[in-house]
């Protein structure tokens, strides 16, 4: 049986409702940006709109839904809290000390905790027999290695050119940082990730099969954000191109055939959770 304690649902319950908060705060409350750069503060409004619009609800319906034993929404559920994990360590180390802070604090340790515990607390076997036998997509494979090495190799090549020049990496200026937080985060923790999930799902290992689904949901809610972090800065005067766009939603639509492959071959659970 696949068991998810009701202390994290709960908790995944709270945090969903902690981030809506702390967004609807960052898109009607001047205060939470003022002391970000326009391209900075632009793209914290926009990605505060997916949360509210989007990742809240996906968060707290598949909550809901993991309490049946749903292996489906604990797919979406693990990649919902992958986003906040991850959007949150940017909130709360690399937005000003303001208004929001202490929200921004909260909701990346419950996240955090949340999605380590339920992790931990998986009958990883039982859960790797839900799809049939020898069952692997290929296609997701090669994807989340692709992204992986592809984001690297993007990322590395423009701290190489800062690196010879002697200058700040493209971006760093604009949104008045000593550094870029998306190459940290990437490089030290998504895009390693990306890339062993889709070995381990090539190779048809647990690890692979739980967490590739997650990580393609994951890239959904991130990509919806960039294209709305995108719209706003354009809005607000700020330089954005819109080749990015078209882009995104690429990425969008073939993460999400991607998901459906998965999961419709996804076995019913055999018990309720506990």
């Amino acid at each position: 049986m696949v068991s998810i304690s009701r202390t994290w649902i709960r908790l995944s319950w709270l945090v969903s409702a902690l981030m809506a908060l702390a967004s609807a705060a960052g898109l009607v409350v001047p205060a939470v940006y003022a002391k970000e750069t326009a391209s900075w503060a632009a793209q914290g409004a926009g990605q505060d709109l997916v949360n509210v619009l989007i990742v809240f609800p996906a968060l707290a319906a598949s909550a809901w839904h993991v309490r049946t034993n749903s292996t489906r929404a604990l797919m979406v559920w693990f990649g919902a809290l992958i986003y906040v994990v991850y959007s949150y360590l940017m909130y709360a180390f690399f937005v000003h000390f303001g208004p929001a802070f202490l929200l921004y604090v909260a909701v990346l340790g419950l996240s955090a905790f949340t999605l380590v515990g339920a992790a931990a607390s998986l009958d990883r076997d039982e859960l790797r027999r839900r799809w049939p036998p020898n069952f692997r997509l290929r296609s997701a494979s090669v994807m989340l290695v692709g992204i992986g090495i592809a984001f690297a190799m993007l990322w590395l090549s423009s701290i190489a050119r800062a690196l010879v020049t002697g200058t700040a990496p493209e971006g760093v200026v604009e949104i008045g940082m000593p550094v870029n937080p998306v190459h940290v985060v990437d490089l030290a923790f998504l895009l390693p990730l990306a890339i062993v999930t889709g070995v381990a799902h090539w190779k048809r290992r647990s690890f692979g099969l739980i967490f590739a689904t997650p990580l393609l949901v994951f890239f959904i809610l991130m990509d919806c954000a960039i294209i709305s972090m995108t719209y706003f800065m354009r809005a607000r005067g700020v330089a954005a191109s819109l080749g990015i766009v078209p882009v995104m939603s690429v990425g969008i639509l073939t993460s999400g055939a991607l998901i459906i492959a998965m999961l419709r071959h996804v076995r019913p659970p055999t018990a309720a959770i506990a």
